[in-house]
């Protein structure tokens, strides 16, 4: 059987792993960290914990259960997935590509759009969240990549494969990469039907065709744009009952996928995302 990857290891991607490694599965879940429920505090309202408990503790007895029944953890940060002749390739920051049958996605709702201005205005007109599909249109043009991190460089190396003209914007942060970079603060963008120009804080202006935004880590929502994942118009992953998204072979499960954001309600979605991957890959 081929290799299930998850992303993500809050309630939804343990409990996919779960079941899915208990199938008989070959099971990785990959996690930068624990998410947005490692950044909470104590849980009052999830079943069986009379007294509450802590969050960080909830997602390490969950994560040590999933091991202990034969899942693998890699702590990494996923910057991609691509497809592949048997399936698919989960590309991490740090430079691994990951096999897979399946994928389930349950990374969480993140959409990290940085506080600048009109630069909702200009999404699909200039404005980009994925260097893999929309590097082509920007050829023989000027480009930048909005972010100072792994993710950010990681989308500068795709798009320089194409491009020549490539500025890396890290916004006014100090980045993590070492290549050159323009550290201004960026004010807003202006353009009329398309982007024409960068306005940064201290009055300057610069042109630029195309903008790439690729600030802190790639969450889910980046994820399905690499891959042409349906989403919904709250930018949510589009699953039916099965958890299935229209790519055959990807799920997702969780706070990506709409509905109430619960951990109950998480745990749910990744039982089914973890049975039918299992059963996906079974037949595959």
């Amino acid at each position: 059987m081929k290799k299930l990857v998850i992303l993500g290891r809050g309630p939804a991607g343990i409990s996919a792993a779960l079941y899915a490694v208990r199938g008989g599965a070959d099971v990785t879940v990959v996690a930068k960290d624990a998410g947005a429920l490692g950044r909470a505090s104590l849980i009052q309202n999830y079943y069986g914990f009379a007294d509450g408990i802590d969050a960080k503790e909830l997602v390490e007895a969950g994560t040590k259960q999933a091991q202990n029944l034969g899942a693998a953890l890699l702590c990494a940060e996923v910057c991609g997935i691509e497809f592949a002749a048997d399936g698919f390739t989960v590309k991490t920051a740090d430079g691994r590509s990951l096999k897979a049958g399946a994928v389930i996605v349950a990374c969480g709702a993140s959409r990290s759009v940085p506080p600048i201005g009109n630069i909702q205005k200009f999404e699909g007109a200039g404005v980009s969240y994925c260097a893999v599909c929309d590097a082509f249109f920007f050829r023989g043009k000027k480009v930048g990549v909005i972010g100072s991190g792994p993710y950010a460089a990681n989308e500068y190396a795709v798009l320089k494969s194409l491009i020549d003209d490539v500025t890396a914007l890290t916004n006014g942060e100090t980045p993590s990469f070492a290549h050159a970079y323009d550290g201004r603060r960026i004010d807003r963008l202006e353009g009329d039907e398309a982007l024409r120009e960068v306005v940064f804080s201290d009055g300057t202006r610069e042109r630029f065709d195309g903008l790439f935004v690729a600030c802190g880590s790639a969450g889910a929502f980046e994820l399905s744009k690499k891959l042409g994942l349906e989403t919904t118009e709250n930018n949510k992953i589009a699953v039916d009952e099965k958890r299935a998204t229209n790519i055959p072979g990807i799920y997702a499960a969780g706070d990506c996928t709409a509905g109430i954001q619960q951990i109950a309600k998480a745990v749910y979605d990744g039982m089914i995302a973890g049975t039918e991957a299992l059963k996906y890959l079974k037949s595959h």
